[in-house]
């Protein structure tokens, strides 16, 4: 089975279940309203904005925001517009597409934004295409995990497999030549992100099962299920208390502006 249709049927399955099993960041959301601060109506489009866990905050943060939604997935999107509303808010739009479309007039967009989504994506030709939808004085925020950042996290030190099967995400150096190489954008700022959490091995086992990550997505059946037993033999060996396990998440935030 192809990778894209694999993660579609992944997508899919998880979709009325999304916001709970991911973990949702308050600090990007809050360096992002600050570098938007002096915009009065801000036009914004959220690419790979699945189930629309982090454009509620933007319209609890920003105000007068117009936001176009777009992923590729219809469940994703159609549980977006139902979270959306039920949260009284109207002022937005969902597109079907894949983020290599490009369903966006040139200079439209004020700011274009992704969370967690870059690795689905081809980075070069996103950085390439979405450049011409920004605005003179737009911007583009990449919010990811870097494949180092992905190796020293709970699931990269003790779940079998994890890091070698999650080869998508890109290293801070790739990006920046790439960007380097476009004639159009220039890397403003490379913020790093680094979150204490801490969970019980019960809740570790359960977001495992509810895929909580897209990699686990990636191993078949059996596979998955040796490798989980394996994880839970490797966490209670390196903690003693597996009611409080404690490790550190890392994430990147990348601004880019028009040269």
């Amino acid at each position: 089975m192809c990778a894209v249709r694999t993660m579609d049927e992944h997508f899919s399955k998880i979709a009325s279940n999304y916001r709970q099993v991911r973990t949702t960041d308050m600090e990007p959301i809050s360096f992002i309203v600050e570098n938007l601060r002096k915009l009065t109506e801000p036009k914004i489009a959220d690419i790979g904005c699945g189930t629309g866990r982090y454009d509620l905050l933007l319209f609890q943060q920003i105000n007068n925001l117009h936001l176009t939604c777009i992923d590729m997935n219809k469940e994703m999107l159609e549980n977006l517009s139902d979270y959306l509303k039920s949260q009284g808010i109207s002022n937005f739009k969902t597109i079907k597409a894949d983020a290599d479309d490009i369903p966006l007039e040139d200079n439209s967009m004020d700011c274009i934004l992704t969370f967690n989504a870059i690795h689905h994506f081809d980075f070069v030709k996103f950085i390439g295409k979405y450049a011409k939808v920004l605005k003179e004085e737009g911007t583009i925020f990449i919010y990811t995990r870097l494949r180092s950042q992905n190796n020293r996290n709970i699931w990269g030190q003790y779940f079998p497999l994890f890091s070698e099967k999650e080869n998508r995400l890109y290293e801070l150096d790739e990006m920046e030549q790439w960007i380097q190489s476009d004639n159009s954008l220039r890397l403003e700022v490379a913020k790093v992100f680094r979150y204490k959490r801490e969970a019980a091995l019960e809740q570790l086992v359960e977001k495992v099962k509810a895929r909580h990550y897209s990699t686990f997505s990636l191993y078949q059946k059996d596979e998955l299920d040796k490798a989980l037993k394996t994880f839970q033999k490797n966490v209670k060996e390196r903690f003693q208390n597996t009611n409080q396990i404690e490790w550190f998440d890392e994430n990147i935030l990348l601004v880019l502006k028009p040269k």
